[in-house]
C-alpha cells in the first residue's frame, strides 16, 4: 500500500514541477532568473527520465541519485540567482557570501576526492559505496552552503530595510524550504536503509509531499517580471 501510494505521488511531483516550468515559461522569467530555469528545465527532464524507466526501479534510483552529482553546482547559481532583482542593493555582502559558498563546495569536493583516492574498494560493491558517500557528501555541503547564503542574505535584507520585490521572496522562501528538505534528504540515505524498509518508504511520502506542496505555493506566487523591471514589492509574508 504504501508503495503504491508512494507511486502516485511521484507522478503528482512530476505534474507539478511541469506546472511550476510552464508557470516560469508563461511569466518569462527566465530573462531575470536564468540558472532557475535551468533547475526547473533539468527537475522536469529528470522527472521524465525516471517516470520513463519506472518510479521504483533500481536504473530510476540511480539517474535521481546521479543527478545531484550536477545539482552541486547548479544550487548554488540558483541561490545566486533568487537576489538578482535587488543585485544593487546588496552587491557587497552578496559577493562576500557568494565567495563563502564556493569555498564550501571546493572544500567538500577536495575532502571527497581525497577520502575516493584512499579508500578501500577492493571488497565488493566497494566503489559504487565510495562513490554514493562521495556524492551524499557533496549533495548535503552543496544544499547546506546555498541554504547559510539564503539566510545570510535574508539577514542582511532585513537589517537594511529592504523591501524584497514579490519574486525575490518567493523564491527565496522556496529555496530556503527546498535546501533544507534536501539536508534531511541527505542524513535520511544515511540512516534509513539501516531501518524498517516502511519507514524508508514513509519518509519517500513525506518529503515529496512536502516538495509538492512548496512547489504549488510557489507557482501560485509568482508573478511577472514587467517591463524587466523588479516585480511589485510586498512584505515578506506566506
Amino acid at each position: 500500500m504504501l508503495n503504491q501510494a508512494n507511486y502516485w505521488i511521484e507522478i503528482a511531483a512530476a505534474v507539478v514541477d511541469a506546472l511550476l516550468l510552464l508557470r516560469f515559461l508563461l511569466l518569462k522569467l527566465q530573462k531575470t532568473y536564468f540558472f532557475i530555469f535551468l533547475v526547473c528545465v533539468l527537475t522536469v527532464f529528470f522527472d521524465v527520465i525516471t517516470l520513463w524507466l519506472g518510479i521504483q526501479s533500481q536504473e530510476a534510483g540511480r539517474v535521481t541519485f546521479y543527478s545531484r552529482f550536477l545539482y552541486v553546482f547548479l544550487y548554488p547559481a540558483a541561490a545566486w540567482d533568487v537576489f538578482e532583482e535587488i543585485r544593487a542593493q546588496i552587491a557587497k555582502v552578496r559577493r562576500l557570501a557568494i565567495f563563502r559558498l564556493v569555498s564550501s563546495v571546493f572544500m567538500a569536493t577536495i575532502f571527497g576526492l581525497l577520502f575516493i583516492a584512499f579508500a578501500d574498494t577492493s571488497g565488493d560493491g566497494g566503489r559504487e559505496a565510495v562513490i554514493t558517500l562521495l556524492g551524499l557528501v557533496l549533495w548535503a555541503a552543496s544544499a547546506v552552503a546555498s541554504l547559510a547564503f539564503l539566510l545570510t542574505l535574508h539577514r542582511e535584507t532585513r537589517k537594511q530595510k529592504i523591501t524584497l520585490p514579490n519574486n525575490t521572496f518567493v523564491w527565496l522562501v522556496f529555496f530556503e524550504l527546498l535546501m533544507a528538505v534536501e539536508v534531511l534528504v541527505c542524513v535520511a540515505a544515511l540512516a534509513l536503509p539501516l531501518l524498517n524498509s516502511r519507514v524508508e518508504d514513509v519518509a519517500d511520502i513525506c518529503f515529496n509531499t512536502y516538495g509538492i506542496l512548496i512547489t504549488i505555493w510557489c507557482v501560485w506566487r509568482l508573478r511577472a517580471v514587467v517591463s524587466d523591471l523588479p516585480s511589485a514589492s510586498e512584505k515578506a509574508s506566506l
